[in-house]
């Protein structure tokens, strides 16, 4: 820049903390409502490594006692906050700006400003708070009189380092922390001058040597160009001291460092010739209106969705435990895998609900029920989805108001329910009911598709066989869950999904220092220990058979472990593929030692990942047992999956008829045939061992 150009001025630029938002939002909803009368805030800016000449703004704008943060100075505003968007599009901007801009000049012509030089830096901001969509509509001004161009004497430069010297140790020894000042360099009378102190001095001495002043202001300009606060201060000082007209005048922009050096500061030296008349108010115009990124001026908008609707509130603090974890104990746990896991729930009871909740816990959002049945009023005191008032209707399904309650919990978790019987073996399904059975078969074939993992958690045996068999055809993580009284089991069927390990995995099995290894593609289903066909398991049963009787904590325990499993899948890079383990040796009492096996198998990040989970409260232990595929299974086996898939729904209707079928079909019919014989015998009969 040099002498004879014309001194360009770097705008202002608003820097809006999110903090304002949430305070601004607090007060229109708790104090203003529909008042829209203009509030007075307040805000700041540093010369301290300054940058983009940032003007700031955070919750404490509100604050009648505001005190800038350190190394800041304070600046003076209005917020004019409309009601509507429609009042903020069509607010007379000229008009706000000349009103804002008739307050400054106010100040010029009494004592304001020489009391309170912090007065020079004004802002306001035209606002819309849309408190629905948490979408914020804002446009800064920054107010400055329309006065004739300002001509550089000589080109810009910085401070010598003897002024430089002197500045800094008059600071040093002053208490004065204005953002605007005067210093006075003359050799042996060197000192710091207010405002108010130098127009009293210049207004008695007219003739005042203007070599050795230099007028100072924080610039928090990071250009060769000053900030726009310089320009507003030049106003100021013509206005209040005529005698400068017409008189080279220095201006020291002060630029400090991270350690507060005075390296970084520019001068100029300009001479205004033309007097600005601020008396004749109707002739005066203002400029100041902030530009947006692409530099016209325009309104900006901001969205604090994600900071202020509560449904993102509430996801982020379900999720901070888990991050939590992350962080600090499992930094390889992937919470993302967990969060696009859809879970398909067979059975909105006791179980269902159990699980429901801990999946919530965990962070998985796709959870989705099936279940035909209505809320009783013996329901909601264990199946905790449920309520009294759901209960006492007597029409609600479960399926629907457990995908309710599951929102209500969470709002954004993605829940369905869906009403619908599942069709079960040695269940005869009648004319009447075949178009529906139908169609409940073609829409939980399609549900299964749509779903990574299937929670099998009905209460009678033969509900488990359709979903286990559905599993197996798409090659989906199943997960069953059963109860007893007392006891309980968890178990993960055997993935199905062809694999390159699994394709090339002759052996079922492989010995691991004393561990018996089963791949998970050999892992057996809940119908692999069975020779029997699953029946009509309610038929002749009375009300304490046909109900789930179990001790009330047995539920959350199964539930708890049935999702811990799952997860644990999720994190092995195999997933349902994951081999398990059990022990081949037992101590010398004939029991296995549960506490050596468990330090010998190998772990994934969560643990070890078993087949089964097999749990007694009454002796308050689990045991770990293992499993193969049975070759004859009913649900799982090759004959059956490929009879489903070559004859579909077909095949289906032949199992409902008669669970023989599948008996005839795999080949455990034959084993009914075998006729166990008591043999007598008498000591002289027995062949004694060497032994």
């Amino acid at each position: 820049m040099s002498s004879g150009e014309i001194l360009q001025f770097a705008p202002l630029q608003s820097f809006v903390s999110p903090t304002f938002w949430h305070k601004l939002s607090e007060i229109k909803l708790d104090l203003d409502r529909l008042n829209d009368k203009p509030r007075s805030i307040f805000g700041y800016y540093t010369n301290r490594n300054a940058k983009s000449c940032l003007l700031e703004i955070d919750y404490t704008a509100f604050n009648g006692d505001f005190k800038a943060p350190k190394f800041c100075h304070k600046a003076h505003g209005t917020i004019y906050n409309k009601n509507t968007i429609e009042e903020f599009k069509t607010c007379d901007k000229n008009t706000l700006m000349r009103e804002e801009g008739l307050k400054l000049i106010e100040g010029f012509q009494t004592d304001a400003i020489l009391d309170d030089p912090s007065l020079l830096a004004r802002f306001f901001i035209l606002s819309f708070a849309d408190l629905k969509s948490h979408n914020y509509y804002y446009w800064f001004g920054f107010p400055c009189p329309l006065t004739s161009t300002l001509n550089l004497d000589k080109p810009v430069g910085n401070v010598s380092n003897a002024i430089k010297e002197k500045l800094k140790k008059c600071l040093d020894e002053s208490s004065l922390l204005d953002n605007f000042f005067v210093f006075q360099a003359a050799e042996g009378q060197e000192k710091i001058l207010t405002l108010k102190e130098f127009v009293v001095s210049s207004e008695k001495d007219a003739s005042m040597d203007l070599d050795n002043v230099y007028f100072c202001f924080a610039d928090n300009s990071e250009h060769q160009h000053p900030t726009w606060l310089m320009r507003i201060f030049i106003a100021f000082l013509l206005h209040k001291c005529k005698t400068l007209l017409g008189k080279p005048l220095k201006f020291i922009g002060l630029r400090y460092d991270n350690h507060m050096d005075l390296s970084s500061s520019l001068l100029w030296q300009i001479t205004q010739k033309e007097a600005c008349n601020f008396d004749d108010v109707e002739q005066l115009k203002f400029v100041g209106w902030e530009l947006n990124k692409n530099q016209k001026p325009q309104p900006r908008m901001v969205s604090m969705r994600d900071s202020m609707d509560p449904q993102l509130l509430t996801e982020n603090s379900i999720n901070l435990n888990l991050k939590l974890m992350k962080w600090r104990l499992l930094p390889d746990l992937n919470l993302d895998v967990i969060a696009k896991t859809k879970c398909l729930l067979f059975g909105a009871g006791t179980l269902g609900c159990a699980v429901s909740r801990m999946l919530l816990g965990w962070g998985f959002k796709h959870i989705t029920f099936i279940d035909n049945g209505k809320v009783g009023l013996a329901n909601p005191v264990r199946q905790y989805l449920y309520t009294f008032e759901d209960a006492v209707k007597g029409d609600v399904m479960k399926a629907d108001a457990a995908a309710a309650c599951m929102k209500k919990i969470n709002p954004g978790t993605i829940s369905t329910g869906h009403v619908m019987q599942i069709p079960m073996p040695g269940h005869t399904v009648g004319e009447s009911l075949k178009e529906q059975t139908e169609k409940d078969l073609n829409k939980l074939k399609d549900l299964v598709q749509e779903h990574d993992v299937l929670f099998l958690l009905t209460d009678s045996r033969e509900s488990r066989w359709l979903p286990t068999l559905l599993g197996a055809v798409y090659g989906k993580i199943v997960i069953n869950s059963a109860l007893g009284f007392d006891s309980y089991l968890v178990q993960r069927h055997g993935g199905t999904r062809t694999t390159e390990s699994s394709a090339n995995d002759d052996n079922n099995t492989q010995i691991l220092d004393n561990l018996k290894c089963i791949a998970g593609h050999q892992l057996g289903c809940y119908f692999c220990n069975d020779v029997t066909a699953p029946g009509n398991s309610l038929k002749d049963r009375t009300l304490d058979q046909q109900c789930t009787v179990t001790r009330p904590g047995v539920s959350n325990i199964a539930a708890s472990y049935a999702v811990e499993l799952l997860v644990s899948l999720l994190q092995h890079p195999l997933r349902e593929m994951a081999p398990a383990y059990y022990a081949m040796t037992t101590s010398s009492s004939g029991a296995t030692s549960s506490q050596q096996t468990y330090n010998k198998i190998p772990e994934g990040i969560l643990g070890i990942i078993p087949h089964s989970i097999r749990g007694m409260l009454s002796s308050f232990e689990n045991i770990l047992p293992a499993t193969q595929k049975f070759v004859q299974c009913i649900a799982c086996s090759e004959k059956v999956l490929s009879e489903y898939r070559l004859h579909g729904n077909g095949f289906l209707f032949k199992v409902f008829e008669s669970a023989k079928f599948l008996e005839d079909l795999t080949g455990i019919s034959d084993y009914k045939e075998l006729q166990n014989e008591i043999i007598d015998f008498n000591d002289s009969d027995m062949e004694l061992s060497d032994e």
